[in-house]
């Protein structure tokens, strides 16, 4: 018989829980943690993708797969421009749902089928001009507690509590809804542009707190690669973006077709990467910076920057050769503004000593790095009292075993945090995060789940949360 394990982001840690359970409702949930209790079984709580599962690697645990079925409301209130989401919500149903009410996120992560809830307690981060990390929006959290009751806590009641609940990883109990602050549709002008290493360091220094966000091209020069720059300036006055016309589906079937036989060629044969990105270097030279003017009701605008979601549009050949994660898993760590250009000269070094040691093994097309600022709202966010940029470093599905490797050479040069969703969590990363804050997350940990039976960590970080 098959063991039926849970996995690791990556892949690469795996638990056997002692069986999984799947609550429909509220009511459903609710008995099974009092069952639960009664029994003195330890369980802890599976999301779908970045949700939970990089975390959820205990043997013997009843892992309990709550999506939230059937907890689908989303509800606005006009007074205070707040919206409710339950944890059954999407990332792109909650878009879509602001989206007539002239409303939109502080910010938002890419991927759209992504569990709000979910998103926000791992630390998810999109950029926008505030609140970097999705869960500094958050001003009032609903979960329950060991007993299966429920429990809201709010900025007026509690606001040192929620600082911690914001980004709580499935650690402080079952969050069933949050509520988010929102804001008006709002246009950007946003400047792409190409530049190198070398030139980094004096960029950034000119575009000093924009939102921004950049990708390292490390095979692109064997000296000075380049690096894609993408920041954003808020309009005041209304200016009429690019048309963009709506996929076709013969173009689309066509164009997704050389994407994908691409991909798979590159998965297999991983040598072309240094080729392809080399081409970068010769088109970067002569390409002039483009600008591009968003749809202020854009659904995605701060990553594809056009009308419509990205799905309702023929891909971009060229950019989806460049920079896809498709075929890859990624790595993601949080590192201190100051550090950003040495990390990605560290890198560029490393990924050609590891092409040396590993031929096969090669960094998966880019490396990304969003400037996150700094949150003071979320106690366990990677960029918790430290401006930060978030790091992300893919790998194509052969060379899964090459993350932890890089992730521990980062670390021994660098000061790391975690995105609790992505990172492979070891526990020389809770050392760079303030001792009293992890005193103060284990208090709260015994005041809702004094029992200890929520085990949602890996083995290597019980001790220390």
């Amino acid at each position: 018989m098959q063991t039926d394990y849970l996995y690791s982001w990556l892949k690469i840690h795996k638990s056997r829980p002692a069986y999984k359970a799947y609550p429909k409702s509220l009511s459903e949930l609710q008995s099974l943690l009092q069952e639960l209790k009664s029994q003195g079984q330890p369980y802890n709580f599976v999301g779908s993708s970045h949700s939970y599962n990089a975390i959820q690697c205990l043997d013997d645990n009843v892992a309990i797969i709550f999506d939230g079925s059937g907890l689908k409301s989303i509800k606005y209130d006009y007074l205070t421009q707040e919206v409710t989401v339950e944890s059954g919500v999407t990332i792109e149903e909650l878009k879509l749902f602001l989206r007539p009410l002239g409303r939109q996120l502080l910010t938002s992560g890419n991927y759209m089928k992504q569990r709000v809830i979910g998103a926000l307690v791992t630390g998810t981060h999109g950029y926008g001009d505030q609140d970097a990390i999705m869960a500094d929006s958050i001003t009032a959290v609903k979960l329950l507690n060991e007993d299966g009751e429920i429990v809201e806590i709010t900025e007026k009641n509690d606001k040192e509590t929620l600082k911690y609940l914001r980004v709580s990883f499935g650690y402080l109990g079952a969050i069933i809804s949050i509520t988010l602050k929102t804001k008006p549709n709002e246009q950007y002008q946003v400047t792409q542009k190409l530049l190198t290493l070398s030139d980094l360091q004096s960029t950034l220094d000119d575009i000093a707190e924009k939102p921004h966000a950049l990708t390292m091209f490390p095979y692109s020069d064997a000296e000075d690669p380049y690096i894609g720059l993408i920041f954003l300036e808020k309009l005041d006055d209304y200016l009429t973006p690019k048309e963009v016309s709506i996929g076709t589906p013969i173009i689309g079937s066509i164009s997704w077709a050389l994407i994908k036989t691409f991909w798979a060629i590159d998965a297999r044969f991983p040598v072309i990467r240094p080729f392809v990105q080399r081409l970068i270097g010769i088109f970067a030279q002569r390409r002039e910076a483009e600008i591009i003017i968003t749809s202020p009701d854009d659904l995605d605008y701060l990553y594809d920057y056009h009308p419509m979601l990205e799905s309702e549009r023929n891909p971009s050949i060229i950019k989806k050769l460049f920079t896809t994660t498709f075929t890859a898993y990624n790595i993601a760590v949080f590192v201190p503004k100051n550090e950003l250009a040495e990390l990605f000269s560290f890198l560029h070094s490393l990924g050609k000593r590891l092409k040396e040691e590993r031929p096969r093994q090669y960094f998966k097309n880019s490396i990304g790095a969003r400037y996150v600022g700094k949150s003071t709202k979320s106690a366990m966010a990677g960029n918790f009292d430290i401006e930060s940029y978030s790091v992300d470093i893919f790998f194509s599905t052969t060379d899964l075993e090459l993350a932890e490797v890089v992730q521990d050479e980062i670390a021994k040069q660098f000061t790391v945090r975690p995105h609790w969703g992505k990172s492979i969590l070891k526990s020389y990363l809770l050392e760079n995060f303030p001792p009293q804050v992890l005193e103060n997350f284990k208090q709260k940990r015994q005041e809702y789940y004094s029992s200890e039976l929520l085990r949602p960590n890996l083995d290597q970080l019980g001790s220390k949360l």
